[in-house]
């Protein structure tokens, strides 16, 4: 085991100089290397198995792991969670380990089953079993592959048969899937059920639904069993544990969202997690107690358990339903809350109308965000002696009352709603920022730094430069920041996709920079903002070029917009955009315009004010302030617009698993609202017409 000594954290993180320069550094057509001013150095020996071991050393009879037990009489989950300790899921590992290893030198995980390095898959919602499956996999040099509980059968099965995957646990729902589409994953052998399945009335004589399925996969040349059987035969026949040599070796495949095309496989080693985990510590050293709802498939969720883990912290799964999701924090009281934009926009969005509600209440809590937000701006401190204990007590209650630290991730977050969540949850809140390529870990804002807007210095240990973006009009050389393409480098950088040299050539280059495809300015503090990406230009029929996502980023902060895809034809003058409202926003806007009473839950009247052409109209209106007050440029407005209830979603085929507009696949299934947008003049969006 090797536990790696790591530099004492600044008690005070500086916030005029976040990031320096290394001199010597500088190279035609790209900044000098930057580098963490605190903390320029920092390195990692560990494992994931000495992450594991760091935590449970701390109190092995710690919570470690947490559910909310389902109650079969109440048909609801129970107002409580139930831990495992650090001890036994340590336990449970190693039983778990055994057992399929095992089932490997047996022969029943097929033939030419490796010792080490053999690849574990696990497409579930998350829960404990993840987590020590994870465990397990670090303890006897095995990897592992998370597939989102929301892949459609084409996405999963190939991400199976690509990760030759020997073994798959898994829910039964997902069990005739696999099955049906057995011959397309051979390599898969066992396939473990994490649940029961439900009782099936069947007549003396008939075989139950378990017992069919078993039947099933015997056919298929598939072992069918339970977690719970997987446990018993490893505490059976235990077997000591075999952890990788290095941490370089392989802990996991993450695959990408895969926007344009099939999934591709960033191979994740021990030490990116181990590093990601260690230098995020350094920020957040204490036990915190955390709520996992964000997907185990995405690197971002990965490296948040690392670090509570390493910590010696506590992980509360969440009851698997996202609607329910504040009822879960409620019950676990978390200290800790990481998130992404669309989660942190809805909540901000029901404060904001909670203050617009007008009377007695709304007009206090508006008083109260405004001098929480007046004090902010000031000093930088997020509480208020009065306001804490009279207003935001029932506003901290709505995630349990507890949180301490939050942090976004995933995609950019708008700077008012990061503010507003700061004073109204009295809590550190800060942005980060990275890929699955660089372990989610390469930029995150320091502790007290007021001024938003921008993702921090790099974070401990790693490294960031700028490239010059000629095509784009950026380059290193622009007044009064350094503008272009963010390179990244250290100890998290992934060493390249499973089975796929080319694109790994083209993400990684020989010096171990990973060009991220983000454009990026350094400003005078060393902190790097996010500004456009290199990809996506779309040429409009005069000629102009568009960064589309950028520019959609931009619309899409209108506080009106849940969501918003702009399109733009090569063939046409003009952009369209295709909107989705935020019932909490969008209720009182469309109100006052319509003369009706309209409610966020009313999503019927809503539906019905999205076709009224005023609304449309004054909700463009929105889009035209929101596009003049960031400097967008005439051919970027969108010139019609349709509104929708009907959010983008997975099931329509719309968004990736991590909730990625699908481009090419939006442009197929939104066909003929584009082509009837197109077939409107296009609006005149002068102020004189607006």
């Amino acid at each position: 085991m090797v536990i790696s000594t790591f530099p004492e954290p600044p008690k005070v993180w500086p916030l005029d100089v976040q990031a320096v320069p290394v001199p010597g550094t500088e190279k035609d057509g790209h900044t000098p290397i930057f580098r963490n001013a605190a903390v320029p150095e920092f390195t990692t020996q560990e494992s994931m198995y000495d992450v594991f071991a760091v935590g449970r050393d701390r109190d092995p009879q710690a919570p470690y792991l947490g559910i909310r037990p389902w109650n079969p009489a109440k048909k609801d989950f129970e107002r409580r969670f139930e831990w495992l300790t650090y001890a036994q899921a340590e336990e449970l590992r190693t039983a778990v380990g055994s057992a399929l290893g095992k089932l490997a030198k047996e022969g029943q995980l097929g033939q030419g089953v490796p010792d080490k390095q053999w690849t574990c898959g696990a497409w579930m919602q998350n829960r404990p079993e993840f987590q020590i499956l994870e465990h397990a996999a670090a303890a006897y040099s095995r990897r592992t592959v998370s597939l989102y509980d929301s892949y459609d059968t084409e996405t999963a099965v190939y991400v199976l048969a690509h990760s030759e995957a020997r073994c798959v646990f898994t829910t039964t729902s997902h069990v005739p899937t696999l099955l049906a589409n057995a011959s397309e994953i051979p390599l898969v052998k066992l396939i473990v059920t994490l649940d029961t399945p439900a009782p099936t009335a069947s007549a003396p004589g008939e075989l139950g639904r378990d017992q069919l399925l078993a039947k099933w996969a015997a056919s298929k040349g598939v072992n069918l069993t339970s977690w719970d059987k997987i446990v018993e035969l490893g505490k059976a026949n235990l077997v000591a544990h075999t952890p990788p040599q290095s941490n370089e070796e392989q802990i996991s495949f993450c695959y990408t969202s895969g926007t344009t095309g099939k999934p591709k496989a960033a191979i994740v080693l021990h030490k990116q997690l181990a590093y990601a985990g260690a230098a995020t510590s350094l920020y957040w050293s204490k036990p915190q107690k955390m709520i996992s709802y964000l997907p185990l498939a995405h690197i971002y969720e990965r490296i948040l358990e690392a670090l509570v883990t390493r910590n010696g912290g506590s992980i509360g799964y969440f009851s698997g339903d996202v609607l329910r999701l504040t009822e879960d924090a409620q019950v676990l009281q978390p200290s800790f809350f990481p998130g992404v934009p669309r989660v942190f926009n809805r909540i901000a969005a029901q404060i904001q109308a909670q203050a617009d509600g007008g009377g007695l209440k709304g007009k206090l809590l508006t008083a109260a965000l405004n001098a929480k937000i007046a004090r902010h701006d000031q000093t930088g401190d997020v509480t208020h002696a009065f306001y804490d204990r009279i207003v935001f007590r029932k506003v901290r209650a709505v995630l349990g009352g507890k949180v301490e630290q939050l942090v976004s991730g995933s995609a950019p977050i708008r700077p008012d709603v990061l503010k507003v969540l700061r004073v109204a949850l009295s809590a550190d809140f800060r942005e980060g920022y990275g890929q699955t390529e660089n372990a989610g870990s390469c930029l995150l804002m320091h502790p007290g730094d007021k001024d938003l807007g921008t993702c921090g210095p790099p974070v401990p240990g790693h490294e960031v430069r700028l490239r010059d973006c000629p095509e784009l009009g950026y380059t290193t050389k622009d007044k009064p920041f350094a503008r272009g393409e963010i390179l990244s480098r250290g100890q998290s950088v992934f060493p390249g996709y499973f089975k796929d040299d080319k694109k790994s050539r083209e993400t990684l280059d020989e010096e171990g920079w990973m060009y991220t495809g983000d454009v990026g300015l350094i400003d005078d503090k060393g902190r790097v903002k996010i500004i456009d990406r290199v990809k996506n230009l779309i040429k409009l029929a005069q000629g102009e070029y568009v960064a589309i996502e950028h520019v959609e980023g931009i619309f899409s902060s209108s506080k009106l917009a849940a969501q918003l895809w702009l399109y733009g034809d090569s063939t046409e003058a003009h952009l369209v955009a295709i909107a989705v409202p935020d019932p909490e926003a969008f209720a009182p806007f469309a109100s006052k315009i319509t003369g009706k009473q309209l409610s966020a839950a009313d999503l019927q009247g809503l539906e019905q004010a999205c076709q009224d052409p005023k609304v449309v109209a004054s909700f463009l209106n929105d889009l035209v302030t929101v596009g003049r007050r960031n400097k967008v440029k005439g051919f970027e407005f969108p010139r019609a617009l349709k509104l929708r209830m009907t959010p983008f979603s997975i099931e329509e085929g719309t968004l990736t698993p991590t909730f990625k507009l699908k481009r090419p696949e939006a442009r197929k299934i939104l066909e003929a609202d584009i082509k009837a947008l197109y077939s409107k003049p296009p609006a005149d969006i002068s102020a004189s017409k607006l």
